[in-house]
């Protein structure tokens, strides 16, 4: 009988191991996979909200572009009319003038009395005379328009080569400060530190970058809610 309830007993304790082992791995397998979820949800997360971010940034420097391009097509078009106007007002004292000259030249004619070739004589002079004064007018007109539209086109031009020009006297200034070899035992006992450094420029290569605010609080957010899906499973 001894022997009978040992046995028993050993099948029950070995059962109960076996249910153990058993509920322990299926909670460890839960656990697993409870984190691989959360872990994918963050990620999905982060992968959205950059991709959000970076699609604001497009639209914003589209957005931008479209409106340089409009001030400029509205300056542009500004200008224009501004010297269509000074054209027109030009031409418009032009002929003023000619009516004018026209005018006085009738009424001359009308008050004297003498004869009539030489009425007539004075008439084709004068309007020959008007006609001259207008077309030359009209070309001067023109040629002061041109005249101020090739002074844009300098001063552009002028802009852009001051520009060029301090550009390449930076350029040799930073090239003078430097003269001679270069010494490569201030790079060498800088990297006895531990540092990675370029191979072309020298430089120290950054391994670590400083975290911003927002990225600070991306982790605190990432971190709670790591910490409230596993509670809550």
């Amino acid at each position: 009988m001894s022997a009978n309830v040992d046995k028993v007993r050993s099948q029950s304790s070995t059962r109960r191991d076996d249910r153990r082992s058993t509920e322990s791995s299926t909670r460890r397998d839960d656990i697993r996979r409870d984190d691989k979820r959360c872990t994918e949800t963050a990620r999905r997360r982060d992968d959205r909200r950059s991709t959000e971010t970076a699609r604001r940034r497009y639209d914003r420097r589209s957005t931008e572009t479209a409106t340089r391009r409009d001030a400029r097509r509205s300056t542009e078009t500004a200008i224009g009319r501004d010297d269509r106007r000074t054209t027109s007002t030009g031409k418009e004292k032009i002929k003023r003038k000619s009516r004018s000259r026209s005018s006085s030249s009738s009424s001359s004619s009308s008050s004297s009395s003498s004869g009539s070739s030489s009425s007539s004589s004075s008439r084709s002079s004068s309007g020959s005379r008007s006609s001259s004064s207008s077309s030359d007018s009209h070309s001067k007109s023109r040629k002061n328009s041109k005249k101020r539209k090739k002074e844009k086109q300098l001063k552009k031009k002028g802009k852009r080569e001051k520009k060029l020009k301090r550009k390449k006297d930076k350029k040799m200034k930073t090239e003078e400060e430097s003269p001679g070899p270069i010494q490569i035992s201030k790079y060498l006992k800088e990297r006895k530190r531990k540092s990675k450094f370029s191979m072309i420029s020298g430089k120290k290569i950054k391994m670590k970058l400083k975290k911003s605010k927002k990225d600070k609080l991306r982790d605190k957010n990432r971190a709670e809610l790591l910490e409230f899906l596993n509670s809550t499973l």
